[in-house]
């Protein structure tokens, strides 16, 4: 602890964290303590990550690409989604489901693993099913920070998209008062409240509890968004040794919006003389319904034996409801230029999941070299239960909007998923001098079953996987640290054959070179890598039939530039850059050389925030997204488009001291409302990007 200790002629009060003693003559200061990842972030900057190591570890000394999205950067730029939160980091595609909000969709590097199984919550896997409609999601307001992991990571987390994955850390109860409220308004008839509040119980106990709510009539005709969720959590701390979090959230959608699509042929190009509107709604308004009702209970234990040992445990619980009917189209009639032939899909799922990490870590020295130990075991499991019927629906006219007939009957049928994964891992953290060098390796048993009721057929497929990883970095005294590194990662595939067959898992690989800056006495943070990823026994997903093809390996390599910079207390910006070159390598259905859809060759973002005088900020950004192409054929290529975004915010305290705490703000992104084509999944299933979104927030924190 350091601490200054002066003569004063009379008690002064400081706002110095975390702790600032006054008595009648004399004044001791604490230094802060040193940031963790655990601990609130401030500004744009983050110095540590745990998501890499599932140690804390200074970002300039972890030898992978780390990328960390701050509390204050997601308040600042009005992310509603983890997909807005993301839109500003390298080697992050986010955009590729358009406006829709229904999942987060992030593809890393070229690689999206079924959309949604790069998601990961508080250290553990969220334990969603991506073979399903049954996924889970965690809004940005209870999340403290959002860390992505880019490349793979198999050797500490098991089952992995090879891309990287995103790492959503929840906030903590603090031993401290605070308290926060927002309500917003903005187009699309777009609502929302939500606060936020934690404060100490005693000594040893501090509680918080964070709250949303949100409805919106989104930008597509016919549809709605109504979110409701909360989130308590306790901490139990009785010393500094010891901690015992326990949390949970529970969300509750009424109304998941839209999911859809609309042919490339009427949004890429004009379809009999004209494009189809932003707001194409290609359902049947009374049918379709998204509800899903999901419950996350979870533990984490972490106990410090003394210097040299330490032991963690985390675990979570989830139980999801999901309620789907979706009628969609599937391509434009031959005989009827202005018709659309549709499909319908139903489904009723019940998932329950469990996982569980247990951490063994050992500090001590060989010699002159440090080690840092982690022995782990970790248990992931789902169950869920389906109740699904598809189908032809009927056709609509796209220009009128009006369906041509009923729907037929469908008949649903019974199934089940089961999955279960067991994981052994070893990493030791060594150092010598400015040498960090970095070894981890991972036994892995994967089990998948599928059962269906209606044929009585059963399948199942037991996969045994060792992964590894090795990195090397030498840390300059300037700030500079060079590093390499090789990583493997194990991906099984969500969903089975043409003819139900479980598919066995794809396998990755990937090198990387990289260098990071962090000037000496600054949290400014400039980063650049360069990878050679490779996956095999790739899988394509046949969207209206929900199986796979198998399509060979995939090979992607890549750029990425980063930079965190504050340049003055009011300045602070962020900058990324994204080359990636993605190309299917001894495919087996004639795309080889070709690239994959939802791979832009390019993309590139700004954002910068100035604070002015008299409690003024102004934001503004620009995102680029490359070229990419709509089929995996590459006949029909999507051009690139550049976005907008912009804030304002004004601290009411400064103006009138009686409002201290209290501020408006306002956001907008795509400033231009920009009408362009996000991406494709085929020339037959494109997504409008989002239009112009703008939204007012009232503000108070205490």
């Amino acid at each position: 602890m350091v601490f200054a200790q002066k003569r004063l002629l009379f008690c002064t009060t400081l706002f110095v964290s975390p702790v600032a003693l006054c008595a009648a003559d004399t004044l001791v200061v604490t230094a802060a303590p040193a940031e963790t990842a655990t601990t609130p972030t401030s500004g744009y900057n983050a110095t540590t990550s745990q998501g890499a190591m599932k140690t804390d570890r200074p970002l300039a000394l972890t030898a992978q690409a780390v990328s960390v999205v701050t509390r204050q950067q997601m308040e600042d730029q009005g992310a509603t989604d983890v997909n807005q939160a993301l839109s500003y980091t390298a080697g992050a595609f986010t955009n590729f489901a358009g406006a829709a909000s229904r999942y987060d969709t992030v593809s890393l590097r070229g690689f999206h693993g079924g959309d949604v199984d790069n998601i990961f919550l508080d250290g553990l896997r969220l334990m969603s099913d991506p073979g399903s409609y049954n996924i889970l999601q965690v809004d940005p307001w209870f999340l403290e920070r959002i860390d992505v992991i880019k490349g793979p990571s198999s050797a500490l987390y098991g089952q992995t998209v090879p891309g990287g994955l995103v790492m959503e850390s929840s906030k903590r109860p603090q031993f401290s008062q605070q308290g926060h409220f927002r309500a917003s308004a903005g187009n699309h008839n777009s609502t929302s409240t939500s606060f936020d509040y934690t404060d100490a119980i005693n000594e040893q106990w501090a509680f918080r509890l964070t709250g949303l709510s949100r409805h919106s009539d989104t930008q597509y005709d016919h549809t709605r968004e109504e979110k409701y969720a909360l989130s308590p959590s306790l901490l139990w701390q009785p010393d500094e040794d010891t901690s015992l979090l326990l949390r949970a959230y529970l969300q509750k959608d009424p109304s998941g919006g839209y999911h859809g699509a609309v042919p490339g042929d009427g949004s890429i190009t004009e379809h009999n003389g004209r494009k189809l509107s932003t707001g194409f709604y290609d359902g049947d308004s009374s049918l379709d319904q998204f509800k899903r009702r999901e419950q996350i209970y979870s533990y984490e234990f972490a106990h410090r034996f003394n210097d040299t040992w330490a032991f963690r445990s985390n675990a979570s619980y989830a139980h999801s409801n999901v309620d789907l009917d979706q009628v969609y189209q599937i391509g434009w009639d031959t005989a009827d230029a202005d018709r659309l032939n549709r499909y319908y899909s139903g489904s009723r799922s019940s998932l329950d999941a469990f996982a569980l990490d247990n951490q063994l870590e050992a500090d001590f020295a060989t010699g002159e070299l440090a080690h840092k130990v982690v022995l782990g075991a970790e248990y992931h499991q789902y169950k869920n239960d389906l109740y699904e019927a598809s189908g032809n629906a009927s056709q609509l006219n796209a220009r009128t909007g009006e369906a041509l007939g009923p729907q037929p009957d469908y008949d649903f049928s019974r199934s089940q998923r089961r999955y279960y994964q067991t994981g052994v891992y070893l990493q030791d953290e060594m150092s010598w001098q400015q040498w960090h060098l970095d070894l981890s390796g991972r036994y892995d048993r994967i089990v998948s079953q599928t059962e269906n009721d209606a044929t009585a057929d059963k399948h199942r497929r037991q996969d045994d996987h060792l992964s590894g990883r090795a990195a090397l970095l030498y840390a300059f005294a300037n700030g500079v640290s060079p590093y390499v590194s090789y990583s493997q990662a194990i991906t099984p595939q969500s969903l089975s054959d043409i003819n139900g067959n479980l598919l066995q898992p794809t396998t990755s690989e990937q090198y990387e070179t990289g260098v990071k800056y962090q000037p000496p006495g600054t949290s400014d943070l400039y980063s650049a890598a360069v990878y050679d990823l490779t996956q095999k026994d790739v899988g394509n997903r046949v969207v209206k039939e929900s199986y796979y093809d198998p399509a060979g390996k995939v090979h992607s390599q890549g750029l990425e530039l980063e930079a965190h910079h504050q340049w003055t207390p009011r300045l602070s910006t962020l900058a990324s850059y994204t080359l990636n070159h993605v190309r299917y390598k001894d495919a087996v259905d004639g795309n080889d050389g070709h690239t994959p859809y939802v791979t832009p060759n390019s993309m590139a973002s700004f954002w910068g925030k100035y604070q002015f005088a008299w409690g003024v900020s102004a934001g503004a950004g620009v995102r680029y997204i490359g070229k990419q192409w709509a089929d995996n054929e590459n006949t029909t290529r999507l051009p690139s488009v550049t976005l907008f975004d912009a804030s304002v915010r004004a601290d009411l305290g400064v103006w009138n001291p009686s409002l201290k705490g209290a501020f408006v703000q306002l956001n907008a992104t795509n400033l231009t409302d920009r009408h362009y084509v996000a991406a494709c999944y085929g020339t037959g299933y494109c997504y409008w990007g989002a239009e112009r979104s703008v939204m007012a927030t009232v503000g108070y924190d205490f």
